[in-house]
């Protein structure tokens, strides 16, 4: 009776999108130029993406419901088609594990677009590491410690 389990504050929530083949080359070749894990790479381009105007402004045509990120409210139109993820046969998984509050965040955002978290975490993938504004601003602020040649192989690996 008295054997409960208590669950840690800080505990994360496992998330293992499906993303194609190419697209995961690309995140473990961006994660390498960077220096950082892959895990890393995801859970912030995912967490920084479903709170970036860039982001939202492309992603936001899909909205079947209203979005609330801070004090802005984009409208979601029910009648919307339904967002489709097609993945080719050659696919594979990603692992991320977000904070409590990130995945809270992400399940706002998949709400939204009216699909699981863990889908809307793919479509974060795709988006972010092609919208070219989106990419400058992460840059400028979360790898400024990369030289000139990093950045130039960055920009020319996500064809921005």
């Amino acid at each position: 009776m008295g054997n409960r389990r208590i669950t840690r504050s800080d505990k994360k929530v496992d998330v293992k999108p499906t993303i194609s083949e190419s697209l995961k080359t690309t995140l473990y070749k961006f994660a390498e130029i960077s220096g950082e894990y892959v895990k890393d790479v995801a859970e912030g381009l995912c967490n920084t993406g479903a709170v970036s105007e860039f982001i939202v402004e492309e992603i936001r045509k899909w909205f079947r419901r209203d979005y609330r990120w801070k004090d802005t409210i984009t409208m979601g139109y029910p009648e919307r088609p339904k967002l489709r993820i097609t993945v080719q046969p050659n696919k594979g998984k990603v692992t991320i594990k977000f904070k409590q509050r990130d995945f809270d965040q992400l399940s706002v955002l998949a709400f939204a677009l009216d699909i699981t978290p863990t889908t809307t975490a793919a479509v974060l993938i795709r988006v972010t590491l092609g919208n070219k504004k989106f990419m400058q601003w992460y840059l400028s602020k979360y790898l400024r410690h990369l030289d000139e040649m990093k950045i130039r192989e960055i920009y020319r690996l996500l064809k921005l």
